[in-house]
């Protein structure tokens, strides 16, 4: 790619058909606010956009989605509302799709388009009570285990690779000690140890001083 300069990326719109929503969105497209959080989105001016449309009846219902540097930012919002009002919560993720373009730089080249998928987070958040049987369903003032699920499979294969290579460090250190010669054991045999006294002071029973 020494030969091309990178251009732009451009990103899939997604529609409010593409939510991953269908057990839970409102029957009408139009009775929920969808937010768009981006990377350089400033936290503090949509959250206040969202709360006047809750607080003025505008909507009864939330969608915040995000994706690449956006995502985090997404979280922040959803946890932020949630401290002024009681929602009920549905976290998923979905995918969409991104152009890169690259430009040549010299004559005779065409230009390259990269498509590849990216991971977009969606958070829909309710005023109004949704149905217990809505797989991910988070109730007003509860903590979900949506990241919880996620993490527990790579926790556990880290463990084991901890475990694997601690037991390969050990079988290695066993099999590079050497024994000691018998000229040095004599001589040590015939050295007078020195013992040095110790202060009343100090703790043997620490493992810090």
């Amino acid at each position: 790619m020494m030969h091309y300069r990178k251009a732009e990326n451009v990103e899939q719109e997604l529609s409010k058909n593409d939510l991953p929503f269908e057990d839970c969105m409102p029957k009408t497209q139009k009775d929920f606010l969808w937010m768009h959080v981006k990377g350089g989105t400033k936290v503090s001016n949509v959250i206040s956009y969202a709360e006047a449309a809750l607080n003025k009846g505008e909507y009864r219902t939330v969608v915040w989605s995000g994706s690449g540097g956006g995502v985090v930012k997404t979280i922040s919002c959803a946890e932020i509302l949630k401290r002024s009002h009681e929602l009920y919560q549905v976290t998923r993720m979905g995918s969409t799709s991104v152009e890169e373009h690259w430009k040549p730089q010299m004559d005779g080249l065409e230009e390259i388009i990269v498509r590849r998928e990216i991971p977009t987070l969606h958070i829909l958040m309710s005023l109004d009570e949704l149905d217990k049987s809505i797989a991910g369903l988070q109730r007003p003032n509860t903590s979900s285990d949506f990241w919880v699920d996620d993490a527990a499979p790579m926790q556990q294969q880290q463990q084991q690779q901890q475990q694997q290579h601690s037991e390969a460090g050990g079988s290695n250190q066993q099999s590079n000690k050497r024994p000691r010669s018998g000229r040095y054991q004599k001589n040590n045999t015939n050295k007078p140890q020195q013992h040095r006294q110790l202060p009343n002071d100090v703790d043997m029973t620490s493992g810090h001083g």
